[in-house]
């Protein structure tokens, strides 16, 4: 267990007021034991952790009487609610995320390698793509290779692996269908699995043959608040400010309309964590927070395009972890 992690949450659980910590086993269970752990895992803010394999009865009794508790923000509601009810009515529970999110969003130089891994490997996945063929295969069938090239690149799992054709690009949340994709049409691409325990995810936009009317100057305007907003990220910068720089440029473009989510989001060892890269998230960003940046435009019925990288802060700026080219690929028939 990383003495320095618990060192710094035992100083948060102090100036929070907090008596007692209980995770269970998910994501911030591993960040603060550095490996997968069953059961769960009593944290207080002198004395040593207490690990309960599998017994939850034994975790409550390690729990102070009269404590003031904040448990693992993804522990489920039945383990929540037992919790209460073994504790009482009058002790106050609260979630831990205002805790674990300080902690989690600032990476090691260990954590940032091995996410730089993850998004080099699935970069490998998109390279290899290119030489799959797309023309007459469905939406389905290429969302299984593309898992099977995840695999093949190291991932030792795949979370989200989406294609998206022709009109159903539009859709920023569609799923594959038996749709054929056909040349002429927009291919959206978004891979993101687990390597080495921590995440990648990038997006990319292939076409087929050749690009469908007028899908080139659009794609041009997403490449440009893409890059605007990750030439913005720095230190002292806020995670809303991101997000209004890459709005701007599109919104400027004529396409404000057609913005259906957000800029981006946090990544590490989950798949979606803070900071959160929208107007309403005004945490300020720091060396070593990590994040995807991939604003999006989606024309209902035609087209839509979003491109995606995961960059971490710097000293002095972004550097991106995806490698793979930015500019609109064709891939043959």
């Amino acid at each position: 267990m990383s003495g320095e992690r618990l060192d710094r949450l035992r100083a948060l659980l102090t100036a929070h007021g907090v008596d007692a910590l209980v995770l269970r086993p998910s994501s911030n269970l591993r960040y603060l034991a550095g490996a997968t752990l069953h059961g769960f895992l009593v944290v207080t803010p002198d004395g040593p952790p207490v690990h309960v394999a599998d017994a939850f009865g034994e975790a409550v009794s390690r729990i102070p009487a009269g404590a003031r508790v904040a448990v693992d923000p993804q522990m489920p509601a039945h383990e929540l609610l037992a919790l209460q009810e073994a504790l009482g009515p009058e002790t106050p529970i609260a979630s831990a995320a205002p805790l674990l999110a300080p902690l989690r969003m600032r990476k090691s130089a260990a954590e940032i390698e091995l996410m730089e891994r993850a998004a080099i490997a699935a970069d490998r996945a998109l390279v290899a793509a290119r030489d799959l063929t797309w023309s007459g295969s469905t939406e389905r069938e290429m969302a299984r290779r593309l898992r099977i090239l995840l695999l093949e690149s190291g991932h030792e799992e795949t979370m989200s692996v989406a294609v998206a054709a022709g009109e159903n690009s539009a859709d920023p949340h569609h799923r594959p269908s038996d749709r054929v994709i056909n040349p002429g049409d927009a291919v959206r691409v978004n891979l993101s699995g687990r390597y080495g325990g921590h995440c990648s995810d990038t997006t990319r936009m292939f076409v087929v043959a050749e690009p469908p009317e007028d899908f080139e100057a659009m794609y041009s305007v997403v490449l440009a608040a893409q890059t605007a907003a990750c030439e913005a990220v720095r230190p002292g910068v806020t995670a809303a400010e991101i997000d209004a720089i890459a709005r701007a440029v599109i919104a400027d473009s004529g396409y404000g309309a057609f913005i259906l989510h957000r800029t981006g989001h946090g990544v590490g060892l989950d798949e979606y964590e803070p900071p959160y890269l929208t107007p309403e998230d005004g945490t300020v960003l720091d060396a070593g927070m990590t994040m995807s940046i991939g604003p999006g435009v989606y024309l209902p019925e035609l087209y839509g395009a979003r491109i995606e990288d995961v960059v971490v802060c710097t000293d002095i700026g972004a550097r991106r972890l995806n490698q793979t080219p930015r500019l609109l690929s064709v891939v043959d028939l």
